[in-house]
């Protein structure tokens, strides 16, 4: 009789989402993605999402009419709204851990080898893992700032969901140019005062940026008191006449770049992966290892792109 082969494939499905979302700040990204979250995760049914429908009205004026004016019916206003779009995209993190790796507990890595029991003996394939979930957290951060917008047209398509700062779908009413000079009051000014001409609400404003303008805004607007023993500012909050703006660095900011982003209208995105918001998957297929990924098909709300802001080309 012919001999007969068989491979089987087992599974083990996980929602991680709680997981990326507790992972922490992973070298300084993470910051702003953990401020987004604090208004929730959205949950999407499709691909490409609505996010809002702005709306512009007419400029201030007296509008007033007489009385035998007000006898007879006027003519409607009529205030259109056009309707924003986002996308969720697809990330994924393959994860593969050999057997003979899982079992060596006492090797940190391919040539070093720790005896006497003070090398980690957690599993590998956890550790790959929560990495993997850091690497996640980290990429969705960059994405809801820096993402570049690609919308759907094929299966072929590398579908990629718009920043903050894309300007498809993210600022494009409120931006400032610093003309390749140096960070300053005049200049963070000037954007202020054209989103609140645009209507921005400044509900809950940070600024978002990398840490040389962390360190620039502390030096625009610190003020040290005179102290024996303490010295140097370390500003969290500008009071402007806007309202205070909270500061925000990460390293997923954009290079010469700051935004403000209006939190209180912003939403980390996800579309369910067969049933799972995020899908962790273990599986054994034979081969002598473990194996698994991590999957996500993840986004940002941006609401309106008007009540977001930008200062471009700093030095």
């Amino acid at each position: 009789m012919a001999s007969t082969a068989a491979t089987a494939q087992t599974y083990n499905d996980t929602n991680v989402l709680g997981d990326v979302l507790e992972t922490g700040v992973t070298k300084n990204t993470g910051s702003f993605f953990a401020a987004v979250s604090a208004n929730g995760i959205k949950v999407v049914d499709a691909q490409e999402f609505a996010m809002s429908a702005p709306y512009s009205l007419d400029a201030a004026a007296q509008g007033a009419i007489s009385e035998e004016a007000s006898l007879t019916a006027g003519t409607a206003d009529f205030y259109a709204k056009s309707q924003e779009y986002n996308v969720v995209q697809i990330t994924k993190k393959e994860i593969a851990v050999s057997h003979l790796r899982e079992a060596a507990t006492q090797q940190i890595d391919t040539t070093n080898i720790d005896i006497g029991g003070m090398a980690p003996t957690v599993s590998e394939f956890d550790r790959a893992a929560a990495n993997s979930m850091q690497q996640l957290r980290a990429d969705w951060e960059f994405v809801m700032i820096q993402g570049t917008y690609t919308g759907r047209s094929a299966v072929g398509t590398v579908v990629a969901a718009g920043g903050l700062l894309d300007a498809t779908v993210g600022i494009q009413t409120n931006t400032v140019s610093a003309a390749s000079g140096a960070l300053s009051k005049d200049i963070i000014d000037e954007l202020l005062v054209e989103m609140g001409d645009n209507g921005a609400p400044f509900s809950m404003p940070v600024f978002v940026c990398k840490s040389k303008y962390a360190v620039a805004l502390s030096e625009i607007y610190g003020y040290q008191p005179n102290s024996w023993d303490v010295g140097g500012v370390a500003i969290k909050t500008v009071l402007t006449d806007f309202g205070e703006i909270g500061i925000i660095w990460t390293n997923a900011a954009k290079a010469n770049t700051i935004a403000v982003a209006d939190l209180a209208y912003m939403q980390p995105v996800v579309l369910p992966n067969q049933g799972q918001q995020i899908l962790m998957r273990e599986y054994q297929d034979g081969g002598s290892a473990k194996k698994g990924y991590l999957e996500g098909f993840i986004g940002v709300d941006l609401g309106a792109e008007s009540y977001h802001g930008s200062i471009t080309s700093i030095a």
